[in-house]
């Protein structure tokens, strides 16, 4: 077993971190479900909420979930690693990705990069406490190269866990990269079926990739009913259920997502919303927001404004585009799902990303947006340098955009609150 349980053997840590850790971990542990309890507490305040989301409440509450046993656990650090490869071999995967605030701190006294995105900072300090039940079990981690935070992070989790890396090409459209990429992938599908000790057959695959399919496919159905007006469930709500994706088994949570779209469709036809129609309709863009670091969707919708959609990697990017397979034999499937994680997506690492404008344009028009809030975590240079080209294009359609920079934590709500605030204000005279 490569995972080494002895947190002393970690270059990392010294003796006296390694103590204040033993005694700060269930204070933090308290703490993370506390803040989750008033995040869903706050949600259900949503008038109207549907009875649906009582299922995805439950879900979000980390502690306490199992996963099956004899079944390996993948985690991944970024949407580019192949969820299908994962479920052609029986594994359980896992979005690593933390929004704890407590445990920014833990991986402060590691890393004295003040600039470093506190993202990145949180899911170390969770990996390093052994905190959420999810990251305890799993066996290996897939480091997709987005970003540098992410790069050197995998780095750093090599001393608790298995890492794999992943080169991500920076520009698409070359052939000779898309073969590279091809490449990689192929590369991951040898080394689950060496951890799992299971081909991925023809069949295997296939299944796998209807499987995923259908889920991707639910959820489509859910944002079509986001697209009226008044909407009749939350951005937050969505956001929660988009989330809870790799939180749970993936036929139970489709089925979920089904029955939810059921009540949704039923309260469009009975008019029934979740706010009046006037309410200023907007669209989240830029950095990751990892559940529970709720606070900016927190702050939009209870200022007097609804989320109808985002361009998160959190949140729609990774659940809209299928997998479009030509012929089902194993060389197409492969490239097929190779260009699933590449071509459609619109990540800020890649050069040039005209497409991200594209798809923001298309949005704003599908789901009646009436302005956007980029949200820009601290030290997330990508999303900030994409925010010059984003605010160009939308200046150019007469579309309202704010940038909002926040770190992890409390510190910054009353300031960002008075800034949205303004902002909807904004739009409303627009209106």
């Amino acid at each position: 077993m490569y995972k080494r349980q002895d947190m002393s053997e970690v270059r990392y840590v010294d003796e006296i971190f390694l103590q204040d850790i033993k005694r700060t971990k269930e204070t933090i542990r308290s703490s993370i479900a506390k803040t989750i309890s008033e995040n869903i507490q706050r949600m259900r305040k949503t008038p109207n909420r549907p009875k649906g989301m009582g299922y995805f409440d439950e879900i979000a509450h980390f502690f306490g979930r199992h996963v099956e046993a004899g079944r390996k656990v993948i985690a991944m650090l970024c949407n580019f690693a192949p969820v299908e490869l994962i479920y052609a071999a029986d594994a359980v995967p896992m979005r690593l990705c933390a929004g704890f605030y407590d445990t920014v701190p833990i991986a402060d006294r590691l890393i004295s990069d003040t600039c470093l995105c506190p993202l990145t900072k949180s899911t170390l300090g969770v990996k390093l406490l052994r905190l959420s039940p999810f990251s305890n079990l799993c066996d290996v981690v897939i480091c997709p190269g987005t970003c540098d935070g992410k790069v050197k992070l995998g780095e750093v989790l090599e001393d608790v866990v298995k890492t794999w890396k992943m080169a991500v090409p920076h520009t698409k459209e070359e052939p000779r990269l898309k073969k590279l990429w091809l490449d990689e992938v192929v590369e991951i599908k040898k080394k689950i079926e060496r951890l799992t000790k299971r081909k991925i057959s023809r069949e295997k695959l296939r299944y796998a990739i209807e499987l995923v399919s259908l889920a991707r496919r639910a959820f489509c159905r859910l944002l079509e009913t986001r697209k009226v007006v008044p909407p009749p469930i939350s951005g937050r709500d969505a956001m929660l259920v988009a989330q809870t994706f790799l939180y749970d088994d993936i036929k139970r949570w489709t089925r979920k997502v089904e029955e939810l779209c059921g009540e949704l469709e039923a309260r469009v036809k009975q008019g029934i919303g979740i706010c009046e129609s006037e309410t200023p309709r907007i669209m989240l863009a830029g950095s990751p927001i990892i559940w529970p670091n709720w606070k900016i969707p927190n702050i939009v919708e209870e200022s007097g404004a609804v989320i109808v959609c985002d361009e998160l990697c959190s949140g729609i990017r990774y659940l809209y585009d299928p997998v479009i397979v030509d012929e089902w034999t194993m060389d197409d499937m492969l490239s097929a799902v190779a260009e699933r994680y590449l071509l459609p997506s619109t990540c800020p690492c890649f050069t040039p990303n005209d497409k991200r404008v594209d798809r923001l344009l298309q949005m704003i028009e599908e789901f009646k947006v009436d302005g956007v809030v980029y949200h820009v975590l601290h030290g997330c240079h990508l999303y900030n340098v994409e925010f010059i080209s984003v605010k160009r294009a939308l200046k150019r359609e007469n579309v309202p955009v704010y940038m909002i920079e926040s770190e992890y934590g409390k510190m910054d709500i009353g300031q960002i609150k008075t800034r949205i605030e303004a902002f909807i204000e904004l739009i409303r005279g627009v209106g």
